[in-house]
């Protein structure tokens, strides 16, 4: 009876590989849980056009927007588990479950975790009319009268990202909520908020054209997109280490085997020079892992902004 056993998981080991040696032999869709034309969806985009290339299978994008992406999440958490439904995350996925505590998914036990894809680090960016020409005399000005940031929305990395800032530089900062990015610029460049924690890619036309003024950088180096604006750690704020990051992700309990092909198939995208200028035109850069790292930082991040949050009272309203 023991070598029945032995057999019989041996043939199912076997089998299973074999049912999954041609994955994948039909279309597979990737999820945008956003609008087209952000970021998520540009990088789906390109990043599926070269796996169905690698692939001879489609790869079709499916935009599912809104609850702040929850739905299209939800939607992948729930499909079959076989490699064929695929969402693309970015940092947001982390975030929102520190102020959204009721989402209809659960972000560790509903999906596992494939490949990242890239990052691209935040900055601090004032208007001409703030009297602030570096970091320094912004946390100077900061703690002689109480400054208020923008954010593109309640939850968004830039919320946390200046949440974390000032944690780290002990300051006190007030939010000012806009509906989208593009508004919160439009009212720094105006004089009508003092700053503004954006994303490089969005920032950057305006910082090249003196609309704005870069003060400091969240990422460990500096951007090679504006070499001059050091990171927090050199201006002594260390600890704010915060990117906008996209990655792809399944619904739990997909195979071992299609996960880990997935993960191959995408690094090998990311390796491309092709790749790397795409990303580098907005001052990202791609960020291949291996399938436990991307789930470790997904773990880590979930655990560290849902303490940012407390300690910020950063909530649902």
């Amino acid at each position: 009876m023991k070598y029945l056993r032995s057999a019989l998981a041996a043939a199912a080991v076997l089998f299973s590989t074999a049912a999954h040696a041609e994955f994948p032999d039909k279309p597979v869709t990737l999820v945008v849980p956003f609008a087209a034309g952000g970021s998520n969806d540009i990088l789906a985009r390109y990043v599926g056009d070269r796996l169905g290339k690698a692939w001879g299978q489609p790869v079709v994008i499916t935009n599912m927007p809104g609850a702040g992406a929850a739905i299209g999440s939800a939607h992948v958490s729930q499909a079959a588990p076989d490699g064929y439904t695929l969402l693309i995350a970015s940092v947001t996925f982390t975030m929102n479950p520190a102020v959204q505590p009721n989402l209809p998914f659960d972000p560790k036990e509903g999906f596992q975790p494939v490949a990242m894809l890239g990052k691209v680090p935040l900055v601090l960016v004032v208007g001409k009319s703030l009297e602030a020409n570096t970091v320094q005399e912004f946390v100077a000005t900061a703690k002689g009268r109480e400054l208020a940031y923008a954010t593109s929305g309640l939850g968004t990395v830039n919320q946390f990202g200046a949440e974390l800032f000032a944690q780290s530089a002990g300051i006190k900062m007030t939010p000012v909520h806009y509906k989208g990015g593009s508004e919160a610029m439009t009212d720094v460049i105006g004089g009508h908020v003092d700053s503004f924690m954006s994303s490089m890619t969005q920032a950057l036309p305006m910082i090249r054209g003196g609309q704005m003024r870069g003060l400091v950088v969240t990422s460990t180096e500096r951007s090679a997109a504006v070499p001059d604006i050091p990171t927090t750690n050199e201006a002594g704020i260390p600890g704010v280490d915060v990117e906008q990051w996209w990655g792809i992700l399944a619904p739990a309990k997909t195979p071992a085997d299609i996960v880990e092909k997935l993960n191959a198939d995408i690094n090998a995208i990311l390796s491309t020079q092709e790749t790397k200028d795409f990303l580098a035109k907005d001052a990202g850069r791609p960020t291949p892992m291996s399938v436990q790292e991307f789930t470790d930082l997904i773990n880590s991040e979930l655990d560290k902004w849902r303490g940012i949050a407390e300690k910020a009272d950063i909530k649902a309203e």
